[in-house]
């Protein structure tokens, strides 16, 4: 589907940024891999992923070198800090308010889609919370993570899907990404684990109201999910503050 609210283009530059300053794949002065495996790899087509590049370049993020390929500019002042901290900091603020969003948002999305869900559509809820706890036990490999994030993503969007409502299905690709920073980010600040606690604990509560057809409880479950989300998050920026500090 189509993500009607953040251009194709803008996802991927999200997405290489992320590669980038985050996931730490590719460093300063590094060159990208060719058109053709770095699109494949992204699953977009080559022109989205042209004007991905474009952005990041305009940004300084990137340097085209004509004839040579695409290479990960490198900073102005040769610190670490500059070079990846500072977007980390924009990026957690980014997942807060993603949370604060859905807070508002998937509560009520879960009521509705016990309100309108196929019995299938429900059951494919259920499903992915059950592969998410199969998970869990081995998710520390990074290769799990990665499973995990994806499973993670099914789980909210077949909520989503559930429902029904048109507008919902608009920004289904909005929520993935969402989800996908969230984990990825919690990954960078050392809350990886209580993120994987999290989804396996709290997805397999809101199956169990599913399964009893207990939209109060699969909202209020919801609910602690989410808030469970932010406070993780809160607790770490409050900890990276106080080891700042000096404290």
């Amino acid at each position: 589907m189509k993500n009607e609210f953040i251009p194709a283009s803008q996802v991927v530059a999200n997405e290489l940024s992320d590669m980038i300053f985050l996931q730490k794949l590719y460093k300063p002065n590094e060159k990208l891999p060719n058109e053709h495996e770095l699109s494949a790899q992204l699953g977009v087509s080559r022109a989205t992923l042209r004007e991905a590049i474009k952005i990041l370049a305009a940004k300084g993020i990137l340097t085209i070198k004509r004839g040579s390929g695409t290479f990960v500019s490198v900073p102005e002042e040769q610190t670490a800090d500059v070079f990846g901290l500072n977007y980390l900091k924009d990026k957690m603020k980014l997942v807060n308010s993603w949370f604060e969003f859905r807070l508002i948002l998937e509560p009520s999305c879960i009521r509705l889609a016990i309100q309108n869900g196929t019995p299938e559509e429900l059951q494919a809820i259920i499903d992915s919370a059950n592969r998410t706890t199969a998970l869990q036990s081995t998710a520390k490999e990074e290769i799990l993570k990665e499973e995990l994030i994806k499973e993670d993503q099914i789980f909210h969007i077949a909520i989503a899907t559930a429902t029904h409502n048109d507008i919902i299905q608009l920004i289904m690709p909005s929520l993935a990404t969402a989800v996908k920073d969230s984990i990825i980010t919690a990954t960078q600040i050392g809350t990886d684990i209580k993120s994987i606690d999290n989804a396996t604990t709290y997805h397999a509560k809101i199956a169990e109201f599913i399964e009893m057809r207990d939209a109060d409880g699969a909202a209020m479950a919801m609910r602690y999910h989410l808030s469970k989300g932010i406070r993780d998050l809160n607790d770490s920026q409050r900890e990276n503050a106080t080891q700042k500090n000096g404290l």
